[in-house]
């Protein structure tokens, strides 16, 4: 069964796009699959469209880059030969008819541009109408929608009008594996992480960290990711800790060990793997409540609104009782059970229905629950 990813970028590359889609592919081959890489882009363009300061969202918009990204594919598909069917990951290129293939996302155009997020502010008129409607045509040509969450799925149905049948929610997995840890849950260590400080609305975890210290002066902090200089009592800055460097993974998991809250109360969460990873750990997680975060938390988490200081404040004193981030962290182990690599491929393959395949014996879609209605 030879299955292709279409990607603007090398899917097996464990770097790209948070390791997210060289995982799926893991998940696939896992299932049996023979995957192939259908890049859908010319890596020379790319990088002089990059240095051109024509980021990924200015490349989507225009006309000229999606046409040589649809070539590309094209090429590679006629290279790889019968392909039984392909993932569609992203909308920046168009596949060529004939193709059977099923699209996945976290997230539609038409979400990410209510998103308050700059990189999207420029992309107006007619650049952005082209943008919406190739996705549009793109969902009306494939076998089935695929997505991460109810969230990105009422899109897909509501603002593309593509028949609810067809849009099916398979999640992303979890990249940390279960662990049974003995958290001494008296001293409240809130653990942040985000690459993006601004949209993971790090300034916000700071200010209301300094008001729960009033409260708590034995509270901890720990900040990984791309945070500014930490100078604030109580909180601790460790930078970047890529997942590909032993040392730094090693640092992560103690850091993860040592939590008693994870703390990713994003502007917006597209899903959020880090949840799930947290989740795995018996870890309960402090998010937001914009995004595909209430699937990915479900019931082992408290859901704060972007802008609510207030509800932030009372959401990390809720979870300092040790009652109840005990409760919560074994909601949020059992949770993350749900969203694991292999099952999120067996759910794609249950979309895409390739001959051979007998769709009883894969896992079923994911199911809206009480926290994301």
């Amino acid at each position: 069964m030879r299955i292709g990813i279409a990607l603007q970028g090398d899917p097996f590359d464990p770097k790209f796009w948070s390791g997210t889609v060289h995982n799926l592919a893991r998940g696939l081959a896992g299932e049996g699959a023979s995957v192939r890489s259908v890049r859908a882009e010319v890596p020379a363009v790319s990088r002089v469209s990059a240095k051109l300061g024509r980021g990924f969202v200015k490349q989507s918009g225009s006309r000229l880059h999606p046409a040589i990204s649809s070539a590309a594919a094209r090429v590679a598909l006629h290279r790889h030969r019968p392909l039984a069917g392909v993932v569609q990951v992203g909308s920046g290129y168009v596949l060529p008819p004939g193709v059977r293939f099923v699209t996945w996302e976290d997230m539609t155009v038409a979400q990410a541009i209510r998103m308050p997020d700059a990189q999207y502010v420029d992309l107006r008129g007619g650049r952005l109408e082209r943008w919406v409607d190739r996705q549009r045509r793109i969902y009306d040509r494939a076998t089935a929608c695929t997505v991460a969450s109810h969230w990105a799925r009422d899109s897909v149905v509501a603002d593309y009008g593509v028949d609810p049948e067809r849009v099916h929610v398979v999640g992303f997995g979890r990249n940390a594996q279960p662990q049974d840890i003995d958290r001494d849950w008296s001293v409240p260590r809130l653990l942040f992480v985000g690459r993006d400080w601004e949209r993971k609305n790090g300034p916000a975890v700071l200010r209301a960290f300094a008001r729960l210290r009033e409260a708590a002066p034995e509270a901890r902090l720990d900040l990984v990711g791309g945070h500014p200089p930490i100078d604030q009592d109580g909180a601790s800055g460790h930078g970047l800790l890529r997942f590909g460097v032993p040392e730094e993974r090693e640092r992560y998991a103690r850091l993860l060990a040592e939590a008693t809250m994870f703390v990713m109360p994003s502007l917006y969460e597209p899903f959020g793997v880090a949840y799930l990873d947290a989740g795995a750990t018996g870890l309960p997680s402090l998010g937001t409540t914009v995004g595909g975060a209430p699937e990915a938390i479900g019931e082992g988490g408290v859901l704060v609104e972007p802008n609510d200081d207030e509800g932030l404040v009372a959401a990390m004193r809720q979870l300092c009782d040790p009652a109840t981030a005990t409760r919560l962290g074994a909601e949020a182990r059992r949770n993350s059970d749900r969203f694991t690599w292999p099952l999120a491929a067996q759910r794609i393959l249950r979309a895409l229905a390739p001959d051979g395949i007998e769709p009883d014996r894969l896992a079923s879609f994911v199911e809206r629950t009480a926290a994301n209605r």
